[in-house]
C-alpha cells in the first residue's frame, strides 16, 4: 500500500510537471524540471550522462562504514541506482533507510566493468576466501570476512561467490562495446519524502 500511494504520488508530480509545459511555447526536456523515477531513469540511463536530473525513489541501503553512498529503488527493490555523495551533503545518514526522497543530481559513469576488471575482482574474491584474517566489503557495504574451512563449506553450500562476477561475464560477451558501463547520479540536493 505504502509502495502504491508513492507511485501515485510520483505520477501526479509527473503529470502536474507535463501540464505545466504544455502551455509554454518553449517546451523543454532538462531533467532538472521534470522528476522521474528511479524506472524510468534505468531505461536508458546514458542519455543522461552529464546532466543534472531529479530523481525520485526509495532508499534501499546507504553505506554505514562511510555514508558516501546510497542505492534508490522503485518498483522493483532488485533495480537500484547508486547515489555518491556529493554537494552539501558530504554523507548519508543511515537512519534514512527506507524514506522515500527526491535528489537532484548529475548523471554520471561510474564505472566500466571490462575483462581485466572481471579478472581481478575474481582474484580478489579467490584471495579473500583463502585468508580467513581478511575484512572485507561486499557490494552492499557489509562486512565480510574471509573463510577458514569450517565455513568455506556452509559458504559453498549457501552461495557461489562468483556468482556475480559469472553474471558480468554474461553480460560482457551480449554487449556490443568492450566494457559494461555502470552509471551513478553524484548528489547535490536531497529531501525527504514526507509521507
Amino acid at each position: 500500500m505504502k509502495k502504491l500511494i508513492f507511485l501515485l504520488a510520483i505520477v501526479a508530480i509527473i503529470s502536474l510537471n507535463n501540464t505545466g509545459c504544455k502551455n509554454s511555447a518553449k517546451q523543454t526536456t532538462d531533467s532538472t524540471k521534470i522528476g522521474m523515477t528511479v524506472d524510468s531513469f534505468l531505461l536508458s540511463p546514458e542519455k543522461w550522462v552529464g546532466q543534472d536530473v531529479v530523481i525520485l525513489g526509495t532508499i534501499s541501503h546507504v553505506c554505514k562504514h562511510s555514508g558516501k553512498k546510497l542505492f534508490l529503488f522503485g518498483a522493483d527493490a532488485e533495480k537500484t541506482v547508486k547515489v555518491n555523495a556529493g554537494g552539501d551533503f558530504p554523507t548519508f545518514d543511515i537512519k534514512n533507510e527506507g524514506n522515500d526522497v527526491q535528489l537532484t543530481g548529475t548523471v554520471v559513469e561510474d564505472e566500466k566493468i571490462d575483462a581485466n576488471y572481471l579478472n581481478e575482482w575474481e582474484a580478489d574474491i579467490k584471495k579473500n576466501i583463502d585468508d580467513k584474517d581478511v575484512k572485507v566489503c561486499n557490494e552492499e557495504s557489509k562486512a565480510i570476512s574471509g573463510q577458514n574451512k569450517d565455513t568455506a563449506k556452509v559458504k559453498k553450500e549457501n552461495t557461489d561467490p562468483y556468482a556475480e562476477v559469472k553474471e558480468f561475464r554474461k553480460k560482457l560477451e551480449t554487449s556490443s562495446k568492450a566494457y559494461i558501463s555502470i552509471y551513478a547520479i553524484n548528489c547535490k540536493t536531497f529531501k525527504v519524502i514526507k509521507k
